[in-house]
């Protein structure tokens, strides 16, 4: 298991600068912070990415909700979290213009790296574009040290170029954030994937409208000679690879209804809902 890092005084930033902690994109960037990093409140994870190839560190349940959002986004080519503000002397410079305390060590009260819990690296296939998103619970965006903090970063971006955003989950992100996760998980445990023959087939006993998850899988078992489980995995598949597009603000696992939207066949739109 890897260890927990020590950030208390200027010298171990370096070090962790030496070692491209917050460095890199794609598959080859290390967050600044590691869920192992910190003290754990049980809402902490490392999930696998699809688009990155590498494991994420999220630090709390509204982070793994925007993950998740983001991932699945067709936008989002590249999700850097825990991305550290360099160099501090900026952010420094910042507190000082904004007449604010800048961020320190609880215990050596030294400086330390602000981070922002998510850069995107954005894509309309034309451009890319980077933005960053702060994760933070509703109730916190009251409280004036929050504020301040929110504040520096956003100045930090603003001073890039870059549009700075504030997320605060709600109940229907949430509930789209678990649909994406149940969705993808055959994708991140690299469960075997199906062949465009029986993709086809499976999309053409497929309908437009809401119709139960066993009725789904029954029927494919039977028509493409799979097992039920097999059926669900496929499902997934096709879902996660947007080849079928279903309605992610009702819950599905838990309900085990589904609402079909539209079907591509042969990458082509079969149907649109009425």
């Amino acid at each position: 298991m890897a260890r927990r890092r020590k950030l208390d005084t200027l010298a171990d930033l370096k070090r962790a600068l030496q070692q491209k902690y917050g460095l890199g994109s794609g598959a080859s960037y290390t967050p600044w912070i590691r869920v192992q990093d910190v003290n754990s409140q049980g809402h902490s994870g490392k999930i696998d990415g699809i688009k990155s190839g590498r494991i994420h560190h999220t630090l709390s349940e509204q982070e793994t909700c925007f993950f998740y959002l983001a991932e699945f986004s067709d936008s989002v080519l590249d999700i850097r979290e825990q991305f550290p503000l360099f160099p501090l002397t900026l952010s420094l410079k910042i507190s000082k213009l904004l007449n604010v305390a800048h961020p320190s060590h609880p215990i050596t009260k030294e400086p330390i790296i602000i981070t922002t819990d998510f850069l995107l690296t954005c894509s309309d296939g034309k451009r890319i574009w980077y933005e960053a998103v702060s994760v933070k619970p509703s109730e916190k965006l009251f409280d004036k040290r929050t504020a301040e903090k929110l504040d520096i970063e956003r100045i930090w971006w603003e001073l890039l170029g870059v549009p700075f955003h504030v997320f605060c989950s709600t109940e229907i992100n949430q509930i789209k954030s678990r649909n994406i996760q149940w969705i993808t998980d055959a994708k991140r445990k690299k469960y075997p994937s199906f062949g465009t023959e029986i993709r086809e087939k499976a999309k053409r006993m497929l309908s437009i409208g809401t119709m139960q998850l066993s009725d789904i899988c029954e029927t494919m078992s039977h028509e493409v000679c799979i097992s039920n489980d097999d059926a669900l995995t496929l499902l997934k598949y096709l879902i996660a690879e947007k080849e079928v597009i279903v309605d992610l603000a009702m819950p599905i696992a838990s309900s085990g209804m589904i609402e079909i939207i539209q079907i591509k066949m042969n990458g082509n739109l079969k149907q649109y809902a009425s």
